[in-house]
């Protein structure tokens, strides 16, 4: 990886990107995911860049009887060439990977903008709404209708409690 590239991954606060997705677990599973292994390649990487790489032939062919195989193995050795690898499987995981994130991550944006907007919403009709000391018995039955007739049944049965409102808001007076 290239020194700019090194130094972007290595300034990314990950506990702070984790705490902002907490409510969305996969895309901090992924990232975490993500960081660690690009940690252990790092490590890895570091731990061979830090070998040593020359072969002392001479050593060897002062230390073994047998010259044949010293002299072998170094043709071998001198032969040898590197080959790069194909790493366009890699890249394809890896592009794979961006668009699963940036999808999750349009489709988060989405839902939070939808939430937004109901929230906006809910805001302004309350912002607008009259006080309750403004409101009238029949605005409260155009509201809902059906609250006349329930309040009708309940003066005929004699029921002046709304059920269930002791247990919801109990008297704490000390009488």
């Amino acid at each position: 990886m290239s020194s700019a590239g090194r130094k972007l991954i290595q300034s990314v606060d990950w506990p702070k990107i984790s705490s902002v997705l907490s409510k969305r677990p996969e895309v901090s599973k992924s990232l975490m995911a993500f960081n660690k292994k690009y940690q252990e390649i790092d490590r890895e990487l570091s731990s061979l860049r830090e070998q040593k790489l020359d072969l002392d032939f001479a050593h060897y062919r002062k230390v073994l009887k047998n010259q044949q195989i010293v002299s072998e193995l170094e043709a071998k050795y001198k032969a040898y060439k590197v080959e790069k690898l194909d790493t366009a499987a890699s890249l394809a995981v890896l592009a794979e990977f961006e668009n699963n994130a940036v999808s999750a991550a349009n489709n988060y944006a989405a839902e939070l903008e939808t939430k937004l907007s109901g929230l906006n919403e809910t805001i302004a009709n309350i912002v607008s709404a009259r006080p309750v000391e403004d409101l009238t018995t029949a605005d409260i039955v155009e509201a809902r209708p059906e609250t006349l007739t329930e309040v009708q049944e309940m003066v005929a049965k004699g029921e002046y409690d709304v059920p269930g409102y002791d247990a919801k808001f109990p008297n704490i007076s000390m009488v």
